[in-house]
């Protein structure tokens, strides 16, 4: 898995506006259609999980670098 860096310059303001509210996000991507894509927040995600969630990637990662 990689990640997907997107400079907050490039994001629609509606967006920008909805995430200086949120204090961490997790959410779902999934493409409908060549146009349109759904990004569905999960629903009273804490910011601690969040924060568990990427060491554990992290750890993910460096694990399966290890092996080659």
């Amino acid at each position: 898995m990689h990640d997907i860096e997107i400079p907050t310059a490039e994001l629609p303001e509606a967006i920008r506006t909805w995430l200086a509210l949120q204090p961490a996000v997790i959410f779902t991507v999934e493409r409908l259609d060549d146009q349109r894509v759904l990004l569905r927040p999960l629903p009273d995600v804490a910011p601690e999980l969040l924060a568990r969630a990427q060491v554990t990637l992290a750890q993910y990662r460096d694990a399966l670098m290890n092996l080659t």
